[in-house]
């Protein structure tokens, strides 16, 4: 398999599935100093420019005295998730590194490897205000099934080496959008990692994702006191109005993987295709099945507009509302 561990304070600490170390030679070193000049096209107005960038493009955490493994341990907090909007790990970096002179600790690739550029004790440039108590993620996804709607049909796949992926509803920002799902082996990498980190920085706490007063995870920017005061995990949504990643997450399946040690841990996705499977979840909700305005008064209940018809948007409030209840 090769090398299973992670890089904390120059030691090493194995968390069960392969890595890839910036200074393998299939690595992605974010050490790299050296200058870059890169064709740049304005979105909006279509110009292309030369954007060169050069130097570290990373920083230092806050230290008092010589860094150690214990301090660092007093200061990370938080695992960071983005994803990356590439097929693969070397174009991400290359946008992050090369492009933009941004740094993450970890890429995530779409077969379930993960690529480490920096030891943990740097300060990666990767979500703002969070960078200095958390850990970065990008994970490779197109991500936005709306705006790259063939991004994963037979074509695109063979052409840069990816599966297929399912298009899922997510509500971020407090709008809806179309996203790609991760895939299994995203999954159990990052459930891999995040038992890792977990045992390596105990003040990640349980590792749970930011809840409202409700216990609702929360899918939108949080004051930035809050945001850097969580414990845990983190989304990128969670610290900046402007970010909607990682779209399409199963939190729940990463939370209860990490929980339990588990990289096998499945989708907690609801899966009600039938009208077998929508008549049993309601009944578990306590609705009267056999009105047939059922699905409308489901609809009036989650807050959405009553159509009567079973769409996506139904079925995510259908999903939410079940873990949110704890009744599955």
């Amino acid at each position: 398999m090769g090398n299973t561990s992670i890089v904390v304070c120059g030691t090493k600490f194995d968390i069960g599935t392969r890595v890839i170390l910036w200074d393998e030679p299939e690595g992605l070193n974010g050490y790299d100093t050296s200058r870059r000049v890169t064709k740049i096209q304005d979105r909006k107005t279509g110009k292309i420019t030369n954007s060169v960038v050069e130097g570290k493009r990373y920083g230092s955490r806050v230290w008092i005295g010589t860094p150690s493994l214990t301090k660092l341990q007093n200061i990370v907090t938080q695992f960071f998730l983005h994803h990356s909007g590439m097929y693969r790990a070397k174009d991400t970096f290359g946008v992050l590194h090369n492009e933009r002179r941004l740094s993450v600790h970890f890429i995530l690739g779409d077969d379930g490897v993960i690529y480490q550029t920096l030891d943990l004790m740097e300060k990666a440039w990767h979500g703002g205000s969070n960078n200095p108590m958390s850990v970065g993620i990008e994970i490779d996804s197109r991500a936005h099934a709306s705006k790259y709607p063939d991004a994963y049909d037979e074509a695109h796949c063979k052409k840069y080496g990816v599966g297929p992926r399912k298009k899922r509803i997510d509500y971020v920002q407090k709008s809806w959008m179309m996203g790609y799902e991760y895939n299994d082996k995203q999954y159990e990498a990052l459930i891999w990692l995040g038992v890792g980190l977990k045992t390596v920085f105990p003040k990640m706490g349980e590792m749970k994702f930011p809840t409202d007063q409700n216990n609702r995870i929360i899918k939108y920017a949080i004051s930035a006191s809050a945001a850097q005061k969580h414990c845990g995990l983190m989304c990128h949504y969670n610290n900046s109005s402007s970010k909607n990643d990682p779209i399409s997450l199963d939190h729940y399946r990463l939370m209860h993987g990490i929980k339990t040690n588990d990289p096998l841990f499945s989708s907690t996705f609801l899966v009600a295709d039938t009208w077998k499977d929508r008549q049993e979840w309601l009944q578990v909700l306590g609705f009267n099945v056999s009105y047939s305005s059922v699905i409308k008064e489901f609809q009036k209940y989650a807050g959405l507009s009553a159509d009567g018809i079973w769409g996506i948007k139904t079925g995510y409030m259908m999903d939410l509302i079940l873990k949110e209840r704890k009744l599955r």
